[in-house]
């Protein structure tokens, strides 16, 4: 069987394969919860464009979270309330964790990645620089 491809041919599609890199050097900034107390339950009102800054599925997040935080919550119109008080403080290191762990590349620590499952298996694969990890699975 005779190829009929030359070296450089071969080498270009090569490279077209591979993932481009982000030129982008602004630092990636993970937005910051906006909500309060409403007796024993906290609310928090932008939920959804946190997991949209992130790229990720709001209810990928808000299960994190739960998980997270041991307890439950519910949608009441734009806001979501998880029981019992849980001040902005700890509700930020709870998305700083996930953004860690779910969002930035393990390699180059850029956000650009998404998640994928193969027979099970939950993936962080990045579109910046092609790094594969596994991650946990949120059920």
């Amino acid at each position: 069987m005779a190829w009929n491809y030359t070296y450089d041919q071969l080498l270009k599609k090569a490279y077209s394969s591979i993932p481009k890199t982000s030129k982008e050097t602004s630092r990636f900034e993970v937005p910051t919860i906006s909500g309060g107390f409403e007796g024993n339950r906290t609310h928090v009102s932008n939920l959804k464009q946190i997991a949209s800054k992130l790229g990720r599925d709001i209810n990928h997040l808000m299960k994190f979270l739960l998980k997270d935080l041991a307890t439950t919550g519910e949608w009441k119109g734009n806001n979501f309330y998880f029981v019992g008080k849980f001040n902005s403080r700890m509700l930020n290191e709870k998305v700083a964790k996930y953004v860690k762990e779910f969002v930035t590349c393990n390699q180059c620590e850029k956000p650009d990645t998404e998640i994928h499952k193969e027979k099970g298996i939950t993936f962080k694969q990045c579109q910046a620089c092609g790094a594969r990890s596994s991650t946990r699975s949120l059920k």
